[in-house]
Parts: structure tokens; sequence; C-alpha cells
């Protein structure tokens, strides 16, 4: 099993519809392919992870780096792990503008799952790093 954490920049800063259908492409890819993780969106820059076994992950993966919507897609961890640190999500997914997703499964009202984990493993550390830079602790 594998983790891989990358970064990338959406070519225009996206509207909440566009969100939702991001999650639920997501969401069903995940799923087909055993994958879980998490995807947070800022202003425009993505930061996404995904675990599952090495080829699951590389699948999904292939279709991310083809995708018209994102651009400088940056890999910044690509690892082996022992155990997923998002078992049970097929894709959370947070963004601090996203006042129609709240209703949506997978989504996250705050980032408190996630910089709450005690796992010191490079993604989350990773992601957790993301969120204080982006100021994205914020609850609803």
């Amino acid at each position: 099993m594998k983790n891989l954490v990358y970064i990338s920049t959406a070519v225009k800063l996206l509207e909440d519809e566009q969100l939702i259908n991001i999650l639920t492409a997501a969401r069903n890819n995940n799923l087909k392919h055993h994958v879980t993780g998490v995807l947070l969106y800022s202003d425009g820059t993505f930061i996404q992870v995904l675990e599952g076994e090495a080829g699951d992950v590389d699948t999904i993966m292939s279709k991310i780096e083809t995708d018209p919507k994102h651009k400088n897609l940056i890999t910044l961890i690509d690892e082996p792990i022992q155990q997923r640190n998002f078992p049970d999500w097929s894709m959370g997914f947070y963004t601090p503008k996203a006042d129609k997703l709240a209703d949506l499964i997978g989504y996250l009202r705050s980032t408190d799952k996630i910089e709450a984990k005690g796992d010191s493993g490079a993604a989350v550390i990773t992601l957790k790093t993301f969120i204080e830079s982006n100021k994205l602790s914020m609850s609803y």
C-alpha cells in the first residue's frame, strides 16, 4: 500500500458547482479503485492525498495528471505506508467558501479531523502545513 500527495493550481478559480462536480467524480473513481484520501482547495490551490494499493493509486493519479482543470501538478510524497490515514474517507473534501457543499457526503465542515490526527506520517504533516499556511482552520 502507498500514499501519494500532490499539489496543483486550478487554471481558474472554481465556483461551488464546479467543486461539487470534482468531489462527485473523485469519490466515484476512488470507490471503484478502493482508494481513500482527502482533497483540500483554497484560493485556486489543490492539495490531495491518495492512499491504497500502488496500482490503484497510480491509476487514479494518471487520470488526475491529464485533468485540464489544473496545472503545475507537483508530487510532494509518493511512499509506501503500513496503514491508511483516511480509511473511512473515499474522498474527504474541504474548501473554506462552500455553503452549498455543507450537506454533501464526503465534505468536511472543518479541518479539525485532519488537525487532530496524532499521526506524524508525512501525508498528515503536509496537510497540516497546508491548512495552517492557508488559514483553513475554521468551523461552520
